[in-house]
């Protein structure tokens, strides 16, 4: 060990190394502020823009897709008005996606049914689940005697928590931005109607209108893109395949059925699967034995399949390769009218 006495230390040089770390504590702090308010005003513009686009997307509705339109006002007008007459013996309620949003006529169904029969459409476009608008209608005390149902409930055995949310990415998107698409929709309203615009925002309210009039029935008219809204006869795509036959797949256990079941418990409605449709050439028809069946699934609540899983028509019925024109839609209410009445379920 050494006994040489340690140097002194320079005051001058402790002072500095004391300032060098103030300086740097000081710089620090104000790269934290920079950040934070860097940070805030992010936050504070896409707030800003966020809520631009929600109050566009609320207050000019002309601008969504017309599949968006439609939904919107089943949801917010249809169902929450009252949608039955006291002396409705039948209040039947009729759900599947576009396919049957174009092809079923609830005032010509109630007009073969014969009196205090009533029906609605509540099919949706681009959507299987039927849920969501029949709880809709039921939280606004409507109360069907019968839920038909075109397509089967799904078979998912647990109920959609946020992981399922998390991991659907379009699901996620739509949550939290349901007006995603809104830029593009307005720039594509504004290029094909830039010397109608006045009348084609009154159109799209008409199309509304007139689809709350007729209960639900809506003509997509949109994708027809042949003469007099006919397919040719001979019409047909690649992947038709006239040999295949397309069943309904019913599961036996399903979240989805287990709500359903609780509701018509609860509401005292019957459940019934009835035909979707084809086009001739698509699919295979049903086996003829299938045109009038009958057969019961669950007595606790009652649920039932009226008839084949599917009718097919004619190309000439069609609008386009999956929704029927007009004459189509008469046609398929025709021909599920007869289906009931065969049926005594609604004697």
């Amino acid at each position: 060990m050494s006994n040489l006495p340690r140097p002194a230390v320079d005051a001058t040089e402790a002072l500095g190394g004391s300032g060098e770390r103030d300086a740097a504590n000081r710089s620090s702090t104000a790269q934290t502020r920079l950040w934070i308010a860097r940070a805030g005003i992010f936050v504070l513009v896409f707030s800003a823009v966020w809520a631009a686009l929600a109050a566009a997307y609320v207050l000019l509705p002309f601008l969504r897709p017309g599949s968006v339109v439609i939904a919107d006002a089943k949801f917010d007008t249809l169902v929450k008005k009252p949608m039955f007459e006291p002396q409705d013996r039948y209040r039947v309620m009729v759900f599947g996606y576009s396919k049957i949003l174009s092809a079923f006529r609830a005032r010509d169904l109630d007009a073969e049914m014969g009196p205090h029969f009533r029906s609605y459409n509540l099919a949706l476009p681009g959507e299987v689940r039927f849920l969501p608008i029949l709880e809709a209608a039921l939280a606004a005390g409507n109360t069907p005697t019968h839920v038909l149902l075109t397509i089967p409930w799904d078979d998912k055995a647990e109920v959609d928590g946020l992981a399922a949310l998390l991991r659907d990415d379009n699901r996620l998107a739509g949550t939290l931005f349901p007006f995603r698409t809104l830029p593009r929709d307005a720039a594509l309203f504004l290029f094909q109607n830039q010397e109608r615009l006045a009348e084609a925002i009154r159109d799209v309210e008409a199309q509304r209108s007139a689809m709350i009039d007729d209960r639900g029935w809506y003509f997509i008219k949109s994708q027809s893109h042949y003469p007099d809204d006919r397919l040719p006869a001979d019409y047909s795509l690649p992947t038709d395949n006239a040999a295949r036959s397309q069943p309904r797949f019913i599961s036996e256990r399903s979240r989805t059925r287990d709500r359903l079941e609780h509701l018509a418990r609860q509401h005292g409605f019957q459940v019934g699967f009835v035909p979707g449709l084809f086009r001739e050439g698509e699919v295979a028809p049903c086996p003829s034995s299938d045109q009038f069946r009958l057969t019961a699934m669950s007595e606790r609540p009652l649920i039932r399949v009226f008839g084949p899983d599917y009718f097919v028509y004619p190309p000439t019925l069609f609008a386009d390769p999956q929704h029927m024109n007009p004459t189509g839609a008469k046609v398929y209410t025709s021909e599920l009218a007869r289906l009931l009445k065969a049926s005594g379920a609604f004697d």
